[in-house]
């Protein structure tokens, strides 16, 4: 307290000159009506000014606040067009989860690409549960932290999916040509299906990883092996790997299970 009497003390011209200033800028604002005028617009720019940047602030966080609302109900949505496609009406419907999640990093220039979202253990993600975009097929998560996941990229050379011709049980590999982010190539699809330019390619639901029928994308080009009995071929994806901000995580409650018996098998051969 001393400190501050003694503050104001050593400066009393400064803080005099000052309080005469103010009182002065009191008295020619209350005798003038137009110094009350002018003060009462610039009191009125500065708060709707200020009213509106709080505002744009507001509207952000709500804004942010509904696009949680609307992942979280892409995902519930996916869900149940899973359910419902699903042919099994037994208790294995609902088998398959979605976890929305936002892309934090996303590689697409390298040979072994990755991606990291902003979901880890704390939400129940573990490695080898598949991630999907809007548009199709994304990747696999190889690592977790309790809030982040490292996802091997589809466009890795390190990856293969099975995938199928849409509405038919023909299977084959998803591998990555290397050169463009959005052509991939399908290997090992046998010969003795009927394949046309613009046919879909999907999950197979084989792995469990996915589910059965997500669009991976469409033929446009393919070829048969010489002295082989499988396709070559071509497709462009639905999915563009370069343009990627949020994406759903699988959840397949059953994949603890059937990596159990599985593994069981294995150790029998």
């Amino acid at each position: 307290m001393l400190k501050l009497i003694r503050f104001f003390i050593e400066r009393k011209s400064f803080v005099l000159f000052t309080l005469l200033e103010l009182l002065a800028l009191v008295l020619v604002i209350n005798s003038h009506n137009y110094a009350r005028l002018k003060l009462f617009h610039i009191q009125t720019a500065i708060s709707g000014w200020s009213n509106e940047k709080l505002d744009v602030v507001h509207q952000y966080f709500n804004l942010k606040n509904e696009h949680v609302k609307l992942l979280k109900q892409n995902a519930l949505l996916l869900k149940e067009i899973q359910d419902k496609s699903s042919p099994l009406k037994t208790s294995l419907k609902g088998q398959f989860n979605f976890v929305p999640a936002q892309v934090i990093s996303n590689q697409y220039t390298f040979d072994n690409n990755i991606i990291l979202i902003n979901k880890g253990t704390k939400d129940s993600l573990r490695p080898e549960m598949g991630v999907i975009g809007t548009n199709g097929i994304v990747g696999i998560i190889q690592n977790t932290s309790p809030h982040f996941s490292k996802v091997i990229s589809v466009l890795n050379k390190k990856i293969k999916i099975n995938v199928s011709l849409k509405n038919t049980n023909y299977t084959g590999f998803l591998e990555w040509n290397y050169q463009d982010p959005n052509k991939f190539d399908v290997v090992d699809m046998p010969q003795d299906v009927s394949l046309k330019i613009g046919d879909t390619i999907v999950t197979s639901g084989v792995s469990n990883i996915f589910p059965k029928n997500i669009p991976v994308g469409k033929i446009i080009d393919f070829k048969k092996l010489a002295g082989q009995k499988n396709y070559k071929i071509n497709i462009h994806t639905f999915m563009d790997m370069r343009n990627i901000n949020n994406v759903y995580v699988v959840n397949n409650k059953y994949q603890k299970e059937i990596d159990s018996l599985l593994n069981k098998q294995n150790k029998i051969q």
